[in-house]
């Protein structure tokens, strides 16, 4: 597969009835994912980019929700 640095494709997951979107691209045998003002990477080894590109991004998903949970919590105090 010949990588194309300068093309992005979206991902798209859907975690607790939520659906989410972000883009990845593959470089040197990473995936760069990016969500918003966050962005994750890995290596893909042995798993197609679009596979790591969708953990990449529940990861990133689970972690803002996690956020919004705490600054909620901490303005209702």
């Amino acid at each position: 597969m010949a990588e194309n640095y300068e093309t992005t494709r979206t991902v798209g997951i859907e975690l607790d009835g939520l659906n989410y979107e972000g883009t990845f691209r593959i470089m040197s045998g990473s995936v760069i994912v990016y969500f918003r003002d966050e962005i994750k990477f890995a290596q893909y080894g042995m798993n197609r980019p679009e596979v790591v590109a969708r953990w990449l991004l529940t990861d990133i998903c689970r972690k803002a929700e996690l956020r919004k949970r705490d600054v909620a919590r901490v303005r209702s105090q």
